[in-house]
């Protein structure tokens, strides 16, 4: 699957089509980095910024977009209410704890981390049902972002110099 993204993007400036990688939810920062590295051969530096400019723009998307939606749709649409109850139920049980302790901190770590499912877009949409917020949450994302991607770049590149010396 991400064979065939690569191949629809490459057609693309090879930084484009590594921001496009990094705003989609299925490579996000954590794949598009890498990808941009070692497919598109771009520089470390370039393939950082466009990754991360690329890995915001769901923020951006989702909190204009979400909020408007769900107030929507809960109005309108018993079913997709019903389902976002029993969905907020198990997000509260699954990260509440963690809110109350920690607050938007906890959307900082969340991103900062480099693991799967713990990206912007999980990250957005944890803080606009959590009601964290924007002026503390977008901070605290971006900053996750910007050492996600760090930590993501270094590790990359380590893997491979190592790979190399052998």
């Amino acid at each position: 699957m991400i064979e065939t993204l690569i191949q629809w993007v490459s057609i693309l400036p090879p930084e484009v089509a590594s921001a496009i990688l990094a705003a989609l939810p299925i490579t996000e920062l954590r794949a598009a980095l890498p990808i941009a590295l070692f497919v598109f051969k771009l520089p470390s530096l370039t393939a950082y910024i466009s990754t991360i400019l690329g890995n915001l723009i769901p923020l951006v998307v989702i909190y204009l977009c979400l909020p408007s939606f769900l107030h929507w749709s809960l109005q309108h649409a018993p079913r997709i209410k019903s389902r976002f109850d029993q969905w907020f139920i198990s997000l509260e049980k699954k990260y509440g704890q963690t809110y109350s302790t920690w607050g938007a901190f906890f959307l900082f770590f969340f991103v900062a981390v480099p693991l799967p499912g713990t990206g912007v877009w999980t990250a957005t949409v944890l803080a606009i049902f959590f009601q964290i917020k924007k002026e503390l949450a977008i901070p605290c994302i971006i900053a996750g972002v910007l050492v996600a991607g760090l930590l993501v770049l270094a590790f990359s590149q380590g893997i491979f110099q190592g790979l190399k010396l052998l």
